[in-house]
Order: structure tokens, then C-alpha cells, then sequence
């Protein structure tokens, strides 16, 4: 075997094995699915840079958050003669009274058009034509000033709540929990969810943030694990369909030029609200159908 010939074969031998270790390794990433990980992460990163763009001002901020609120609203749909009760624990996208000093005229979870359209009426509905024999008695919160401020106490503050005896509690929380504070809400958060454990023989559903974060999802994730409840991802809604945001919908309902505040925007729209009723329904519709409720 000549010289040329040794170096010629030694550089296809190479070549082959460069091209197998290639081919292994290729292999190896699809069957971990680290493309479909990666390409998440990015949008996760991306969406939460385009969040920050979007950013809502401290002043706007605070017109928003100082709103009144009442401790709760119950909504009833059904004349059967047994219950089925529902407790939402969220924040404005489940309930946000009129506030005019931001533009906000009606009272619904922002941003619906009306009630009936924001995604704890829809949800109400859904459940309605589910259970047409049970009264379904919905209990809807706005708990913002926890994820504002997760140094609050809660004994004595939600027995209005725990009381309730709900059969499902659906807890829409995160999406106004600063990053410095999520190990702190971490903490409140289970203890708010096992509050009603005590007691209570109650499905409780965790949702993760409207406004996409692969931080608060990890942290709904490991609130859910140790809580033994469930998890219904809202988080993908906005990175599939920009129109989830009120402020992308097309054919949006409401007027939009009354808006003072640019956060109003960044809620879920008619659109939105559909999507979060539907993810929300397809959880519930299984536990009740495995539960055999009628």
C-alpha cells in the first residue's frame, strides 16, 4: 500500500467515522426531544423580552392595582336541586371592577368585551350544559394583592373561602409576581392551596401565567407537585396566537380608544378568554367524567 494510498484511506476512514458520530449524536437529540426543548426555551426567552418591551408603566401600574375590588362575586347558573360549587382564586383577568381613571367601563375579567365573555362566565357555561341536573354556584376572586404583596397573612382572611366547601378551586395566580419575589410566593402559595385541603376533599387546579415565564412555570410546577393538584398551561395561548392578547385580536368588540393604560392590551381579549375557558374545561370535563359526577 503506497503513501498516497494510506493518507487518502486514513482521510475517508475520517470522514466515516465524523459522519457516524454525527448521524449518533442527531439521533440521541431527536430521541431526548431537545430540538422541540430548545426551540420552547427560545420562544419562552422571546417571549418574555417582547413582555418587557410591552412593559406596563409604574404609574399605570398603580392606577390599575389601587382599584376597588369587593372580596368576591358568586354567579349562579342551573335549577337542579344538588350543588356543584367552583371557586376561582385569580387576579384581573378573572374579575377587574370598573376603574375610569384607566379607561376600564365595565366589570368583567379584563380584557372581555362584556361578563358573559371573560373565561370564569364561559367557563360557567360550559359547566351548566356538563351538569344540567346540579346548581352551579361559581365563587370568582381577585387575590392580585397576594402575588403583590406574599408577605400577607392569611389566617382569618379567607374563610369566606375554605367555607365555601367548593368542589373544584381553580387558583389563576402569578402573572403580577416580580421575579424577587418568587420564592417568597412560592411558599405562600402552598400554603394558601393546602388551606383548603384541610378539610375539604377538593380538585384544585393551578394554571400557569397567561403572560408567558419559564420561571413562574417551573415554580406552578413544583406549587402543583406538592400540592397534589393539577396543571392547565396558559402560557403557550399567547406564543401560538398573538391574538390571545386584546390588543392583537382582530374583529376585537370593545373600544379600544378608551383605554388609558397600555396594560389593559396585554390581557386576554374575547379571543383569549375563549382559550383559557376551553384549557380549563378540558381538565375539569375529565375529572368530572372520571368522578362520574351527575
Amino acid at each position: 500500500m503506497t503513501t498516497k494510498f494510506k493518507s487518502i484511506f486514513r482521510y475517508k476512514v475520517l470522514i466515516a467515522t465524523n459522519l457516524i458520530t454525527m448521524i449518533f449524536l442527531m439521533v440521541i437529540l431527536v430521541k431526548e426531544n431537545y430540538p422541540k426543548k430548545l426551540l420552547r426555551k427560545i420562544q419562552y426567552n422571546n417571549s418574555e423580552v417582547t413582555a418587557k418591551k410591552e412593559s406596563v408603566t409604574e404609574e399605570e401600574l398603580s392606577a390599575m392595582n389601587n382599584t376597588f375590588q369587593l372580596k368576591f362575586k358568586d354567579y349562579v347558573e342551573g335549577k337542579g336541586n344538588r350543588s356543584f360549587k367552583v371557586l376561582i382564586i385569580g387576579n384581573s383577568l378573572a374579575n377587574h371592577a370598573i376603574a375610569k381613571n384607566i379607561g376600564w367601563t365595565h366589570e368583567s375579567g379584563m380584557a372581555a368585551t362584556n361578563i358573559n365573555k371573560d373565561y370564569a362566565h364561559l367557563l360557567l357555561d360550559k359547566l351548566s350544559k356538563k351538569l344540567p341536573n346540579k346548581k352551579i354556584t361559581m365563587r370568582v376572586a381577585n387575590f392580585s394583592h397576594l402575588e403583590r404583596n406574599p408577605n400577607l397573612e392569611l389566617y382569618g382572611k379567607i374563610d369566606d373561602f375554605v367555607n365555601f366547601k367548593p368542589n373544584i378551586v381553580i387558583f389563576q395566580l402569578g402573572e403580577n409576581v416580580k421575579d424577587d419575589n418568587l420564592l417568597l410566593f412560592q411558599k405562600k402559595y402552598i400554603e394558601l392551596i393546602n388551606s383548603f385541603k384541610k378539610e375539604n376533599k377538593n380538585i384544585t387546579i393551578c394554571t400557569t401565567s397567561f403572560f408567558p415565564s419559564l420561571h413562574k412555570n417551573n415554580l406552578v410546577q413544583i406549587v402543583s407537585s406538592e400540592t397534589n393538584s393539577f396543571i392547565v398551561d396558559l402560557s403557550h395561548l399567547t406564543l401560538i396566537d398573538k391574538e390571545n392578547y386584546a390588543k392583537y385580536e382582530r374583529n376585537y368588540q370593545g373600544d379600544q380608544t378608551k383605554w388609558k393604560a397600555s396594560g389593559i392590551g396585554l390581557h386576554p381579549g374575547d379571543k383569549g378568554m375563549k382559550s383559557i375557558a376551553d384549557e380549563l374545561f378540558i381538565t375539569i370535563n375529565a375529572i368530572i367524567s372520571q368522578q362520574k359526577v351527575k
